[in-house]
């Protein structure tokens, strides 16, 4: 009964933990970069990068799918006094009922209507910058609404494109993308021609999709407990305390208590899926235009006799305008983007940056997959071949590769890429950042023609993030530390160690605290 309760605790840490991940990434703006620049340069962002209102004509009301820690909590102090009773006696099907009402508020603006356009007046409002303000050195962010159909946006970039030519001067721009904005750069070129691009870099995006999309849309929903200490070691990456919690946690999956916990977010998952999963989760994300364009090719067509042919088998609700976005996408972009890039890179400039060393997220069957917290090195790399996470490639592999395309920690191979001379691979940088290599984003899209991994010395294939500088370096053998296990004894004394080191700063901290108001006193 203990550990059943102590589990439950567990479990309701894990799960603020995952809601409030995007918060702890990291993104400071970078700094104005003086770097000769003959035409204007457009960033095209990715998911939830761009400030969706609820009302475009009312900001007051605020933004779909932003919250902060108070939100959240509220949102907790209203829903569990109302399932509690429920959940006590395990009533699994009135804690789903009671719970759908207060998170549909709570998510309200991210359920779009059945066809997947918005719901009521919520949307980006995109003001374009004035003409004068508008030349040969601009950087610019183009903004759209990343819950719609990429076809819609690629529209509206096509738009933007045009009135930043005719204002600037310029008969070409360079671009950059951005995890979802590589699917809708993707479709603008495809849609409407590559003859306005001088140079393009895809940096970690989702062209190619994303696995735990695909499992998630399948259907593929399970908690392990490897999965669940290996993301949160992604998340306390860079933390004060990071030692000390990866410790704690490592301790409490040994222990099993990791395991107790995912035994009953299973018994959970299982329990309420039958409720909200039509009601909410998936209205929610596979509602979104988007997600199925981030699903990868093997898993479109289980995605979409899951969602369609067995959530919604019972449903008398028209989506037919949703499948139908989808449906136009796959023809239109899915069914030949490898092509659509190989023309790309022919007519333009063309880079792909890709990152590693996370695990997917806790709640898929692939979450051994190399990642950058988010999007597969394999898929974000079109093409590279990696080890799974903590992993590295076999011997039989390396025999076969080429060495000049192996990652100094034998993790990556970049020979299997689409364009394996021209895609830089990052360790250590999560999905979301992105201050650390604009300089480097810069100096590939201003290169006087084609640049490859060679032309830089700065900038070689293999590259590895300095978190204390916020910088991205050379990656060789010097630096390239494979991780070791760590026996049961090992991490208990060094758990110990990081708690008095963490208790010593606690105790700085306070007497820091007294000794400034004594100094007032």
């Amino acid at each position: 009964m203990k550990k059943t309760f102590f589990a439950k605790i567990i479990c309701c840490i894990l799960v603020l933990s995952l809601v409030l991940a995007p918060s702890l990434s990291l993104g400071a703006s970078a700094a104005d970069r003086t770097i000769a620049r003959d035409c204007p340069q457009i960033d095209i962002p990715g998911f939830m990068a761009s400030e969706v209102l609820r009302d475009k004509t009312d900001p007051s009301k605020g933004e779909v799918f932003a919250y902060s820690v108070d939100d959240i909590l509220n949102m907790l102090k209203e829903a569990l006094p109302t399932i509690l009773p429920d959940f006590l006696i395990s009533n699994w099907d009135g804690v789903a009922t009671k719970l759908i009402p207060v998170l549909e508020k709570f998510f309200d603006g991210m359920i779009l209507n059945p066809d997947g356009t918005a719901n009521g007046n919520s949307g980006v409002v995109f003001t374009y910058p004035s003409p004068d303000r508008i030349n040969k050195n601009s950087k610019l962010t183009f903004r759209y609404d990343w819950r719609l159909d990429p076809l819609e946006s690629a529209a509206q970039l096509n738009d933007f494109i045009n009135y930043v030519l005719e204002c600037s001067g310029a008969e070409q721009v360079c671009l950059t993308c951005h995890s979802l904005g590589g699917v809708v750069t993707t479709s603008y070129v495809k849609l409407y021609g590559d003859e306005k691009i001088k140079s393009v870099v895809y940096n970690t995006t989702a062209v190619y999709g994303e696995t735990y999309t695909g499992e998630l849309l399948s259907g593929k929903i399970v908690l392990n407990a490897d999965a669940v200490e290996y993301y949160l070691r992604y998340l306390f990456d860079g933390n004060d305390y990071e030692l000390f919690l990866n410790g704690l946690m490592s301790i409490l999956n040994d222990l099993g208590i990791l395991d107790a916990v995912c035994l009953l977010g299973n018994d959970l998952i299982e329990k309420l899926s039958p409720i909200l999963l039509p009601k909410l989760v998936v209205p929610m994300f596979a509602g979104l235009p988007t997600i199925w364009d981030m699903v990868p090719d093997e898993y479109i067509d289980d995605a979409m006799e899951y969602v369609f042919g067995t959530v919604y088998a019972d449903d008398d609700v028209d989506r037919s305008g949703l499948i139908e976005k989808i449906e136009n996408y796959n023809t239109l972009v899915r069914a030949d983007k490898t092509e659509t890039l190989l023309k790309l890179q022919e007519d333009a400039n063309m880079y792909v940056i890709s990152r590693y060393v996370y695990s997917s997220i806790p709640v898929v069957p692939s979450y051994m997959s190399l990642t950058d917290s988010v999007i597969d090195n394999s898929r974000s790399s079109m093409g590279a071949t990696t080890s799974e996470y903590r992993g590295v490639l076999t011997d039989e592999q390396l025999a076969e590769m080429d060495p000049k395309y192996v990652s100094p920690d034998n993790m990556v191979y970049a020979g299997t890429c689409l364009f394996p001379d021209q895609t830089w691979f990052i360790k250590n940088y999560p999905h979301s950042a992105n201050s650390a290599i604009e300089d480097m984003m810069a100096a590939l899209l201003y290169f006087d023609g084609q640049a490859d991994v060679n032309t830089f010395e700065e900038y070689p294939q293999f590259m590895i993030f300095d978190r204390a500088e916020d910088a991205v370096v050379p990656y060789t053998l010097d630096n390239a530390e494979p991780e070791k296990e760590v026996s049961f004894f090992d991490r208990i004394l060094n758990f110990f160690n990081s708690f008095v080191s963490v208790i010593l700063t606690i105790m700085q901290s306070v007497a820091d605290v007294v000794s400034g108001v004594k100094a007032e006193v």
